[in-house]
């Protein structure tokens, strides 16, 4: 199959649909000094799918501790605007066409989970600038991969051959991206993210997880640490990016943002404890 000329990547990645008017109102709505969790809670009462998984939430092991909430007013407290709208825009995307079936959306989910929480773990151990705070960092965990959703979702034909080559050949998928698309998932994530007007440290993130040389030097530590959670999840096989890889660590990540193997063994053999708890969570 040729290559997809970029241009007209480009041209139909922006011709998809705005971030969903749903999540529109939620982000408003988080972000108005004047609401409130009633206000948050009415909001969120008219989307099932969402209200249902931050219940699923915040009664969850996977967040920390298992409680009895059923109401979304109080569950909205607990979490926090920020995390409400979160995992409000993280929905959106894993659900939206989630039948095209190219690769395995439960495990995609799983693995974008492990890497939020992961990544938010190892932001508490170093330095992170003051503009990313620990919401900022599991956001862009979380949608690290957005562009594999769009290959799945709007280029499905394509992708389809995507993953055969990822089986045939064992290839790393951004490699077999860019032998199908002529672009990987990094960069197809970015532009969506991009009009999406997601905030900038995690379009950044989603741009550059693989080159963190890419990005602004002001995100760059923030890239570093969703690129050790990747590879981190990657080794204890959390769910699934869509391949069996094991993605190579830019050395940089290492030694001048501190990603070590000190700094990610215990973070990772926690993580891996609690593997039922993000699968449990999932598949709810």
């Amino acid at each position: 199959m040729e290559k997809m000329e970029r241009r007209i990547f480009i041209q139909k990645v922006n011709n998809l649909p705005t971030l969903p008017t749903i999540i529109q109102k939620i982000i408003k709505t988080t972000e108005s000094p004047s609401a409130n969790a009633a206000t948050l809670g009415k909001v969120l009462s008219k989307d099932q799918s969402i209200s249902s998984i931050i219940l699923r939430l915040v009664n969850s092991a996977f967040y920390g501790k298992v409680r009895n909430i059923s109401s979304i007013n109080h569950a909205t407290v607990i979490l926090g605007f920020a995390m409400v709208k979160t995992i409000a825009m993280g929905v959106s995307v894993f659900q939206s066409n989630a039948s095209q079936g190219t690769f395995d959306r439960q495990k995609f989910w799983i693995h974008s989970l492990g890497v939020a929480s992961l990544a938010k773990t190892l932001a508490k151990k170093v330095p992170m600038p003051k503009h990313i705070d620990s919401d900022t960092v599991f956001l862009s965990g979380l949608l690290h991969d957005l562009g594999k959703v769009i290959f799945d979702n709007y280029f499905n034909e394509e992708y389809t051959e995507v993953v055969k080559l990822v089986k045939q050949e064992g290839l790393w998928i951004g490699e077999a991206e860019q032998r199908i698309l002529g672009m990987d998932h990094a960069e197809a994530g970015y532009h969506l993210a991009r009009k999406w007007q997601f905030p900038d440290p995690v379009v950044e993130a989603i741009h550059f997880h693989h080159n963190i040389t890419g990005a602004q030097e002001s995100n760059r530590l923030l890239c570093a640490v969703i690129q050790a959670a990747d590879y981190g999840c990657r080794q204890i096989n959390l769910g699934s990016g869509g391949d069996n890889a094991q993605v190579e660590r830019d050395p940089i990540a290492i030694n001048t943002y501190g990603m070590t193997d000190d700094l990610l063994a215990p973070a990772l053999e926690d993580l891996d404890n609690h593997r039922g708890d993000f699968e449990a969570f999932v598949t709810g």
